[in-house]
């Protein structure tokens, strides 16, 4: 099984993977006078998924960045707790060329991006 796979394309594996969890609170959560924070939590355990490749090759990019074109898609990534999969979106994809060959396939990238649970 791919480390990454999102709408059934195997994804090649990435550099570095975290996976925090995250929360959400309302507009209605603040400090009051006294400095204590009044929380109105709306949802517990958001998930990330926080993604970097290096050196790559165009093809492996290309495949990237189509898959995490789409406004969502179905994300199954390897966890502590084995395969999980989750209705994500990508946030903004960082990519940097990192190597120039006059030979197209020869070019190396780097891309980094977010993925956030609906």
């Amino acid at each position: 099984m791919a480390l990454l796979n999102i709408d059934g394309v195997d994804l090649p594996a990435p550099t570095k993977l975290k996976l925090p969890n995250f929360d959400l609170d309302s507009e209605d959560s603040n400090r009051n006078e006294l400095g204590i924070f009044q929380r109105d939590r709306v949802r517990q355990g958001v998930f990330k998924c926080e993604l970097e490749w290096k050196a790559i090759t165009s093809s492996q990019l290309a495949t990237i960045k189509a898959a995490t074109q789409p406004a969502s898609f179905q994300a199954t990534l390897l966890t502590e707790l084995g395969p999980i999969t989750k209705t994500m979106y990508a946030g903004d994809r960082n990519i940097e060329m990192v190597k120039y060959n006059d030979d197209y396939n020869k070019i190396r990238w780097d891309i980094s991006c977010n993925l956030t649970e609906y």
